[in-house]
Protein backbone atom coordinates (compact mmCIF):
# COMPACT_ATOMS: atom_id res chain seq x y z
CA UNK A 1 0.00 0.00 0.00
CA UNK A 2 1.37 3.36 -0.77
CA UNK A 3 1.92 6.33 1.74
CA UNK A 4 -1.08 7.91 0.41
CA UNK A 5 -3.61 5.20 0.61
CA UNK A 6 -2.71 4.51 4.32
CA UNK A 7 -2.76 8.42 5.42
CA UNK A 8 -6.39 7.87 3.61
CA UNK A 9 -7.27 5.01 6.14
CA UNK A 10 -5.67 7.53 8.93
CA UNK A 11 -8.46 10.12 7.51
CA UNK A 12 -11.30 8.30 6.75
CA UNK A 13 -11.34 6.73 10.28
CA UNK A 14 -10.19 9.64 12.44
CA UNK A 15 -7.36 7.45 14.11
CA UNK A 16 -5.67 9.44 16.43
CA UNK A 17 -3.55 6.99 18.58
CA UNK A 18 -3.96 3.73 16.80
CA UNK A 19 -2.79 0.14 16.39
CA UNK A 20 -0.41 -1.41 13.80
CA UNK A 21 -3.65 -4.64 14.78
CA UNK A 22 -6.46 -1.49 13.39
CA UNK A 23 -4.16 -0.95 10.42
CA UNK A 24 -4.05 -4.69 9.83
CA UNK A 25 -7.80 -4.91 10.18
CA UNK A 26 -8.85 -1.78 8.14
CA UNK A 27 -6.25 -2.10 5.07
CA UNK A 28 -6.25 -5.72 4.85
CA UNK A 29 -2.75 -6.11 4.65
CA UNK A 30 -0.17 -8.71 6.71
CA UNK A 31 1.60 -8.17 10.18
CA UNK A 32 4.92 -7.49 8.59
CA UNK A 33 3.49 -4.90 5.32
CA UNK A 34 1.68 -3.05 7.93
CA UNK A 35 4.31 -2.50 9.95
CA UNK A 36 7.18 -1.47 7.52
CA UNK A 37 4.27 1.19 5.77
CA UNK A 38 3.94 2.59 9.55
CA UNK A 39 7.66 2.76 9.41
CA UNK A 40 8.22 4.69 6.29
CA UNK A 41 5.34 7.12 7.08
CA UNK A 42 7.05 7.68 10.64
CA UNK A 43 9.89 8.38 8.71
CA UNK A 44 7.89 10.94 6.82
CA UNK A 45 7.04 12.37 10.22
CA UNK A 46 3.52 11.45 9.73
CA UNK A 47 3.09 9.18 12.33
CA UNK A 48 5.19 8.68 15.50
CA UNK A 49 5.88 5.03 17.16
CA UNK A 50 5.26 5.63 21.20
CA UNK A 51 5.31 1.73 21.83
CA UNK A 52 5.93 -1.45 20.32
CA UNK A 53 2.78 -1.89 18.06
CA UNK A 54 1.09 1.60 18.92
CA UNK A 55 1.49 4.69 17.00
CA UNK A 56 0.11 8.65 16.95
CA UNK A 57 -1.28 10.15 13.89
CA UNK A 58 0.92 13.49 13.75
CA UNK A 59 -1.52 14.80 10.97
CA UNK A 60 -4.28 15.43 13.82
CA UNK A 61 -3.53 19.47 15.15
CA UNK A 62 -5.67 18.73 18.25
CA UNK A 63 -4.29 15.30 19.91
CA UNK A 64 -3.83 15.86 23.81
CA UNK A 65 -1.12 13.41 24.98
CA UNK A 66 -3.48 12.07 27.81
CA UNK A 67 -5.10 10.13 24.92
CA UNK A 68 -2.47 7.66 24.66
CA UNK A 69 -2.81 6.25 28.56
CA UNK A 70 -5.52 3.23 27.65
CA UNK A 71 -3.34 2.31 24.52
CA UNK A 72 0.27 2.47 27.02
CA UNK A 73 -1.07 -0.22 29.36
CA UNK A 74 -3.74 -2.04 27.25
CA UNK A 75 -5.24 -4.55 27.64
CA UNK A 76 -5.43 -3.44 30.71
CA UNK A 77 -7.69 -0.78 32.37
CA UNK A 78 -5.57 2.53 32.71
CA UNK A 79 -6.62 6.15 33.39
CA UNK A 80 -5.28 9.79 33.83
CA UNK A 81 -4.99 10.23 37.70
CA UNK A 82 -2.93 11.51 40.67
CA UNK A 83 -0.86 14.60 40.21
CA UNK A 84 -1.95 15.81 36.31
CA UNK A 85 -5.82 14.90 37.77
CA UNK A 86 -5.60 17.36 40.17
CA UNK A 87 -3.39 20.21 38.13
CA UNK A 88 -6.32 19.67 35.89
CA UNK A 89 -9.13 20.55 37.54
CA UNK A 90 -7.51 22.87 39.74
CA UNK A 91 -6.99 21.35 43.13
CA UNK A 92 -3.56 21.43 43.41
CA UNK A 93 -1.01 24.39 41.60
CA UNK A 94 1.87 22.39 40.56
CA UNK A 95 2.00 21.30 37.19
CA UNK A 96 3.76 18.06 36.94
CA UNK A 97 6.00 17.90 34.00
CA UNK A 98 5.28 13.92 33.34
CA UNK A 99 1.50 12.30 33.09
CA UNK A 100 0.83 10.34 35.96
CA UNK A 101 -2.04 7.72 35.42
CA UNK A 102 -3.06 4.19 37.45
CA UNK A 103 -3.52 1.21 36.11
CA UNK A 104 -4.32 -2.33 37.24
CA UNK A 105 -1.37 -4.22 36.06
CA UNK A 106 2.54 -3.38 37.01
CA UNK A 107 3.54 -0.22 37.22
CA UNK A 108 5.07 1.39 34.06
CA UNK A 109 7.74 4.53 32.99
CA UNK A 110 7.43 5.35 28.86
CA UNK A 111 9.34 8.41 27.33
CA UNK A 112 7.57 9.25 24.24
CA UNK A 113 7.49 11.93 21.65
CA UNK A 114 4.55 13.08 23.25
CA UNK A 115 5.84 13.31 27.20
CA UNK A 116 6.79 11.39 29.69
CA UNK A 117 4.14 8.61 30.90
CA UNK A 118 4.07 7.02 34.91
CA UNK A 119 1.46 4.41 35.41
CA UNK A 120 1.26 3.28 38.70
CA UNK A 121 -0.52 0.34 40.34
CA UNK A 122 -3.71 -0.01 42.07
CA UNK A 123 -5.43 -3.40 42.93
CA UNK A 124 -8.58 -4.04 40.14
CA UNK A 125 -11.01 -3.74 42.90
CA UNK A 126 -9.81 0.28 42.80
CA UNK A 127 -9.87 0.83 38.92
CA UNK A 128 -13.35 3.12 39.25
CA UNK A 129 -14.27 6.58 39.82
CA UNK A 130 -13.33 7.75 36.41
CA UNK A 131 -15.23 8.99 33.16
CA UNK A 132 -14.15 9.82 29.49
CA UNK A 133 -13.23 13.19 28.88
CA UNK A 134 -13.70 14.49 25.40
CA UNK A 135 -11.01 17.14 23.83
CA UNK A 136 -11.60 17.96 20.48
CA UNK A 137 -11.99 15.12 18.63
CA UNK A 138 -10.74 12.88 20.75
CA UNK A 139 -10.88 11.70 24.48
CA UNK A 140 -9.28 9.73 27.09
CA UNK A 141 -10.29 8.22 30.59
CA UNK A 142 -9.52 10.46 33.33
CA UNK A 143 -10.70 10.11 37.26
CA UNK A 144 -13.00 12.26 39.09
CA UNK A 145 -11.26 15.03 41.64
CA UNK A 146 -12.00 12.97 44.21
CA UNK A 147 -11.12 10.04 42.94
CA UNK A 148 -7.64 11.02 41.74
CA UNK A 149 -6.91 12.81 45.36
CA UNK A 150 -7.79 9.09 46.89
CA UNK A 151 -5.51 7.24 44.38
CA UNK A 152 -3.15 9.75 45.54
CA UNK A 153 -3.48 9.28 49.40
CA UNK A 154 -3.52 5.51 48.97
CA UNK A 155 -0.58 5.10 47.09
CA UNK A 156 1.78 7.98 48.69
CA UNK A 157 0.88 6.08 52.01
CA UNK A 158 1.62 2.12 50.76
CA UNK A 159 5.32 1.07 51.99
CA UNK A 160 7.84 2.31 50.00
CA UNK A 161 5.86 4.38 47.46
CA UNK A 162 7.25 6.48 45.40
CA UNK A 163 5.07 9.43 45.62
CA UNK A 164 4.78 11.58 47.93
CA UNK A 165 1.34 13.18 50.24
CA UNK A 166 0.31 15.84 49.26
CA UNK A 167 1.49 19.04 50.79
CA UNK A 168 -1.25 22.17 51.47
CA UNK A 169 -0.17 25.36 50.33
CA UNK A 170 -2.22 28.45 50.99
CA UNK A 171 -6.26 27.84 50.55
CA UNK A 172 -7.98 24.45 50.89
CA UNK A 173 -8.34 21.96 48.56
CA UNK A 174 -11.81 21.62 46.66
CA UNK A 175 -12.82 18.86 47.49
CA UNK A 176 -16.64 17.36 48.54
CA UNK A 177 -15.94 16.10 51.64
CA UNK A 178 -19.46 14.22 51.14
CA UNK A 179 -17.90 12.03 48.50
CA UNK A 180 -14.54 11.67 49.71
CA UNK A 181 -16.12 10.11 52.38
CA UNK A 182 -18.46 7.75 50.72
CA UNK A 183 -15.31 7.06 48.00
CA UNK A 184 -12.73 5.96 50.64
CA UNK A 185 -15.01 3.50 52.68
CA UNK A 186 -14.78 1.49 49.23
CA UNK A 187 -10.86 1.76 49.41
CA UNK A 188 -10.96 -0.50 52.66
CA UNK A 189 -7.57 0.81 54.47
CA UNK A 190 -7.67 2.22 57.43
CA UNK A 191 -4.28 4.28 56.87
CA UNK A 192 -6.21 6.26 54.09
CA UNK A 193 -9.42 7.18 56.42
CA UNK A 194 -7.07 8.53 59.45
CA UNK A 195 -5.33 10.67 57.36
CA UNK A 196 -8.45 12.73 56.11
CA UNK A 197 -9.84 12.64 59.02
CA UNK A 198 -6.22 14.02 60.50
CA UNK A 199 -6.54 16.77 57.13
CA UNK A 200 -10.35 17.46 57.25
CA UNK A 201 -9.56 20.89 58.17
CA UNK A 202 -7.88 21.73 54.78
CA UNK A 203 -10.37 20.47 52.77
CA UNK A 204 -13.30 22.52 51.66
CA UNK A 205 -16.80 21.44 51.60
CA UNK A 206 -17.74 23.32 47.95
CA UNK A 207 -19.53 21.45 45.46
CA UNK A 208 -18.00 21.70 42.23
CA UNK A 209 -19.41 21.35 38.71
CA UNK A 210 -18.21 18.46 36.13
CA UNK A 211 -15.30 19.73 34.39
Amino acid sequence: MTAAGLVSILRRHSLRVFTTADIITLSGLSDVTATQSLARLASQNIVVRIKRGVWINKLVPDLNSYEAVPFLRAPWPSYVSLHSALADYGVVEEIPHVIYAVTGTMPRKYSTPVGEFRFHHLPEHLIWGFEVRQTGSGHYPMADREKAFLDLIYLALTPRSPLQLPHKRGRAWELDKDKLTIYAKRFHYVPLESWLKDNRLWISNARHQKV
